[in-house]
């Protein structure tokens, strides 16, 4: 015998156990979370893309060069954190200078 046909490196093929058959219950369970999942994902998306367009709107009807005077005033419009390059912001809204006013911090 040769040394790759020797009987110690021989191994028996192992037979494969057939795969489970999932039950009409388990199947429809499985699609069933699945449609969730992605019914939430869908109302979710739309959300945010609803909440985007009003507070673009918001920006959008500020006039030229108008700031706000603190972030108490940006919170309560509902455009908190507002960004260096949107209407409203000035620095004095952006305490550590990153372009990025009235972040929300830890504890809020």
């Amino acid at each position: 015998m040769s040394r790759y046909h020797s009987a110690r490196h021989f191994r028996p093929h192992r037979r494969r156990r057939p795969k489970k058959t999932e039950t009409i219950f388990e199947t429809a369970k499985r699609y069933g979370f699945i449609a969730v999942l992605s019914g939430l994902g869908i109302a979710y998306g739309t959300n945010a893309s609803d909440n985007a367009q009003k507070r673009q709107a918001i920006l959008e009807a500020l006039p030229a060069g108008y700031t706000y005077s603190g972030c108490d005033e940006v919170r309560a419009a509902g455009v908190a954190p507002i960004y260096s390059s949107e209407r409203g912001f000035s620095d004095r809204l952006d305490g550590d200078g990153d372009g990025v006013g009235c972040e929300p911090y830890r504890g809020q």
